[in-house]
Order: structure tokens, then C-alpha cells, then sequence
């Protein structure tokens, strides 16, 4: 009787596309401040924690990457003076980031024309290019609009606690060369 070897070969994961790059905008702001959390204490606006992991393309970790983060506040203002809502956000060894803040407003960019939701970040580690994106929020009407807007960035935040919002994404950043 012969003996058959069943041999497994992965496919290759779809989870581990690229995420795909963004605007910048024009509200980028240089110098932001490492630390934990953006939103500070009795800032309007529902508190908001993403969380996720910052990865390759073949879906392992990146050690220490850096979010650097910027965002509107609940009145669709960015600060271009300072660094409310602006801050640096360093992964843990296993690629692991939390970001706290408050969920940002659709703004008005013309007279009939807004920018839907978003959270602007450049995501970067060892070895890779510097991934510029933006994350959306699913349900918001500006989204069908905005040019900008990509679904693979959309993030589907769900209650909290105490009336807060969390919600997950994964970056996926490829490797130079």
C-alpha cells in the first residue's frame, strides 16, 4: 500500500495587499510630538480608539513603525498653529499601534462640496517607503463625492464604552527593493 504526502502550500494572502496610498492634503504640519493619545481631556467630539497592526507585505510585523498622525477636530478645523490632533505614534515590537483620539467632522471645502471624515496619517518603518494615507469612516454620505476617498481605507467604528467608538485596521507597507 502506498502512503500519499498531502502537502500544504499557502496561497498567497489577499489580507496582506498593500494599503494603498492617499492624498496628503494641505494641512500636513511637520514636528508632531510622540505621544499616546491625541485627544486631551473635555475635547468636544466622541472619543475614538483605532487600533491595528503595522505589518509587511508577506504579513509580518514591523517592529517600532511610526504613525505620524493629523486630523480635523469635531468642528472640521485642523490646528495649523500648534498640535492639537497632530502626534507621532510608535508601534510596539510585534507592529502593534493604538491610537486615541475623537472621531473628526465631514468639513466644507466649496460651496457644495465637502471632505467626508478622515484621519491622515504617513506610516512609516526600516526598509520601507513612507506610506501617506487616509482613513475614512463607513457611513459617511460625503464618501460617494470625494475623489480622494478609497473603500480599502474605510474603517467601520462600533460603540465603546461610555459612549466612545473603536474600530481596527491593519497597515500593510511593502518593502524597498
Amino acid at each position: 500500500m502506498s502512503a500519499t504526502a498531502l502537502v500544504w502550500i499557502p496561497a498567497l494572502d489577499a489580507e496582506c495587499g498593500e494599503t494603498e496610498d492617499n492624498i496628503e492634503g494641505p494641512y500636513y504640519k511637520g514636528g508632531a510630538p510622540e505621544r499616546t493619545a491625541l485627544n486631551e481631556p473635555g475635547m468636544k467630539g466622541t472619543p475614538l480608539t483605532v487600533s491595528g497592526r503595522v505589518l509587511n507585505t508577506a504579513c509580518r510585523p514591523l517592529s517600532y513603525a511610526v504613525l505620524d498622525i493629523w486630523q480635523c477636530d469635531a468642528d472640521g478645523v485642523y490646528d495649523n498653529k500648534g498640535y492639537t490632533l497632530r502626534g507621532k505614534i510608535q508601534a510596539d515590537k510585534e507592529g502593534r499601534y493604538e491610537l486615541r483620539t475623537i472621531v473628526p467632522s465631514p468639513y466644507k471645502v466649496s460651496d457644495k462640496r465637502y471632505r467626508p471624515a478622515h484621519i491622515h496619517l504617513k506610516v512609516s518603518a526600516p526598509g520601507t517607503p513612507v506610506l501617506t494615507t487616509q482613513l475614512y469612516f463607513e457611513g459617511d454620505k460625503w464618501n460617494a463625492v470625494d475623489s480622494a476617498y478609497r473603500k480599502s481605507l474605510t474603517i467601520n467604528p462600533r460603540d465603546g464604552r461610555n459612549g466612545s467608538k473603536v474600530a481596527t485596521f491593519d497597515f500593510k507597507l511593502k518593502l524597498r527593493g
